[in-house]
């Protein structure tokens, strides 16, 4: 079957959709090679073969409704974690693996089950072809229950120019961290590209049978490889003569934590355990600027990340953590403060953590890698999760993907959509470092827990902390799109009307605001009705009191009142720095926003993220305002500016 754009095809109108719909309804009756499902249980989503994707899912109109323009996803039914994304310098293409299941399961729902893994490939991270069919399935005794997350690297077994995929094995379920350990029921095995555009697995699969001999652990998959010079000098090794594997999971009862192992890069089957890298106990919690580290870990990362303003470099490790506690007093899962009350998303968090490297108790002779926390946070604070990253070669990088859940949503809607999930905006990975701070709006900088703090000297810090910001390949969204902006400074206050006339559900905006000493709350609204109702807009602003990023999310009751809506909220402050000529100056709010039909991904400062999902009831937009509690109207609207209209070029092979 030709691949055929997606993006081209979406109605501008519910009565085009309908239309649509119809005209496609009676190509389907009238083609003789589409068989109609009589029974949805263990039927392949992806079961019509007749032109493009919409052809392919019952019922159309629904599948259309809230599906993104610009983000990957699968063809159709559940998707979760990004796997192996990638860059292969003999195509010139970005690959992008991702967990699939194109089934429905024996209840004839869109759900987790018989995890595949989908492909996508890409010349610029944004526009994508993905392949309509998986490129694994279970089958071996080693992966019948589901091929889970892992990683890829751009050579062959042998270490010449190839691909090699690593993945997890399940040969056995239910897994779960709070369950006993069954050794054996992940395994670590190996896929390589075949010869007809395929992917096969290894005949000598697996090559890790079972997690380190003598260690009782909690969770051992979601395998990632990467080369790490800090290691190499601590092990007395020349820089980059080794690869390093992170497996990710915990020590039961004691802490969550990576398992990380030697690999020979001219032998990629050839795995030496050096050590369990971290161990920070259960749940570790110090503030509710970091979060909870959970008890078993996936899908863990590491990363040197090196600042361009004082060349100081930082070990990070992105994880996904289970078993995060969502009662405890200085949970970013609860608002702060407010009374305990039972959070209704899955008890998992997507935290990351700087630490030192140092030397464990020797083995064979060689110290062993241990990390000590210095500082942490969340990576996400809405319902982003299973993060995977890579080094882009062409950038130099570090290159992060999520994937973005559909946990706010009923699983009616979601079995009438036919689809679950999809893969978050490219997100590029940095150090931050700001000198010559001397304060925050309201809390000591000691108390924020997700910084690290270095004394200057006469009261002066320089602050490091993770840099997570909107990859600049997505630029090239914004070709085609129609583009609004204010382009001159605008005081503001509750009732201002300063705006940007937004029309559609697929933006990109950034917006710069000035806070004054008076200001409670500041940001903006966007409408999703005619009437600009307040219940019916999405608004995202800072409180300061509270120092409290906050994105209320418009009522959908009136679509189905089973839809989640609570207000997404975050710890986030802003600095105070001391120039040069002696007078302070506090940091503007810098916030981007990217709208795509039913996600909303948020930006602030570069250094606090949500992704988030919007179930607006229409398919369009009546604007944004921006505003400020503010008596004085002495806070005000820097500039602003947003393309409309972006999608993106995503086929189906």
């Amino acid at each position: 079957m030709s691949a055929r754009s997606v993006a081209r095809q979406v109605p501008a109108s519910l009565a085009e959709t309908l239309a649509i719909y119809e005209d496609r309804r009676k190509l389907s009756r009238s083609s003789a090679s589409v068989k109609p499902v009589s029974n949805p249980a263990y039927q392949e989503v992806v079961q019509y073969q007749v032109g493009a994707i919409y052809n392919r899912t019952l019922p159309s109109l629904h599948f259309l409704r809230w599906r993104p323009l610009y983000h990957l996803q699968a063809p159709a039914g559940w998707m979760n974690d990004p796997c192996g994304p990638g860059y292969d310098p003999a195509t010139g293409l970005y690959h992008l693996f991702f967990q699939w299941n194109p089934r429905r399961n024996e209840y004839g729902a869109v759900a987790w089950g018989s995890i595949c893994w989908g492909h996508a490939v890409s010349k610029d991270m944004v526009n994508w072809l993905v392949d309509g069919k998986p490129s694994i399935r279970p089958g071996a005794w080693y992966d019948k229950e589901g091929c889970f997350t892992g990683c890829v690297i751009p050579t062959g077994l042998d270490g010449k120019p190839g691909m090699t995929v690593f993945y997890t094995g399940v040969s056995r379920l239910p897994l779960h961290y709070t369950l006993p350990y069954i050794n054996r029921t992940e395994t670590l095995a190996v896929m390589q590209p075949g010869t007809s555009g395929d992917w096969v697995k290894m005949r000598g699969n697996p090559i890790l049978i079972e997690p380190p001999e003598g260690v009782s652990v909690s969770g051992f998959r979601d395998p990632f490889v990467a080369r790490w010079p800090h290691v190499d000098t601590m092990l007395e090794q020349s820089s980059g003569s080794t690869l390093y594997g992170m497996v990710s999971g915990g020590i039961k009862g004691r802490t969550p934590t990576a398992f990380l192992y030697a690999i020979n890069p001219e032998k990629l089957t050839q795995w030496v355990y050096l050590s369990s890298m971290i161990d920070i106990g259960l749940n570790h919690n110090i503030s509710r600027w970091s979060g909870d580290m959970g008890i078993n870990w996936e899908c863990a990362n590491f990363m040197t990340l090196t600042s361009p303003v004082d060349g100081s470099s930082r070990i990070f490790i992105v994880v996904g953590a289970e078993g995060s506690d969502s009662t405890h007093p200085n949970s970013t899962f609860t608002e702060y403060p407010q009374p305990m009350t039972k959070f209704p998303r899955t008890e998992r968090s997507l935290q990351w953590m700087c630490g030192n490297l140092r030397a464990g108790p020797e083995q064979n002779g060689k110290p062993t890698p241990q990390l000590t926390y210095i500082s942490g946070g969340r990576f996400d604070h809405g319902l982003m999760y299973g993060v995977n990253s890579f080094t882009d070669p062409k950038s130099g990088k570090q290159i992060a993907y999520g994937w973005v859940t559909e946990e706010d949503l009923p699983q009616s809607i979601v079995d009438r959509q036919n689809w679950s999930g999809m893969i978050s905006i490219p997100r590029d990975l940095s150090l931050i470092c700001i000198n010559r701070v001397i304060g925050t709006l309201k809390s000591d900088l000691e108390e924020i827990t997700s910084f690290e703090i270095e004394p200057e000297g006469d009261g002066l810090y320089t602050i490091r902390t993770l840099g997570m910001s909107p990859s600049s390949s997505l630029e090239v969204l914004r070709k085609g799109a129609r583009q609004v902006q204010v382009s001159t400074s605008h005081p503001l206050s509750i009732q201002s009307r300063i705006g940007l006339d937004v029309q559609t559900c697929r933006f990109e905006m950034a917006a710069t605001f000035s806070l004054s000493d008076h200001c409670r709350r500041i940001g903006f609204s966007i409408y999703h009705s005619q009437n600009l109702e307040a219940e019916s807009a999405t608004s995202i602003y800072l409180t300061t009191e509270s120092e409290t990023l906050m994105i209320d999310r418009p009522d959908s009751s009136q679509v189905d009142p089973d839809i989640r809506t609570h207000t997404e909220m975050a710890p986030f402050t802003l600095l105070s720095i001391l120039q040069p000529n002696g007078s302070i100056v506090r940091e503007q709010l810098e916030i981007r926003a990217f709208f795509d039909e039913s996600i909303l991904e948020v930006f602030a400062n570069d250094r606090c993220t949500f992704a988030t999902r919007i179930y607006p009831a229409t398919k369009r937009c009546w604007g944004i305002r921006f505003w400020a509690d503010d008596d004085t109207d002495q806070s005000s609207l820097i500039a602003a500016k947003a393309w409309d209209g972006l999608r993106a070029d995503i086929r189906v092979n």
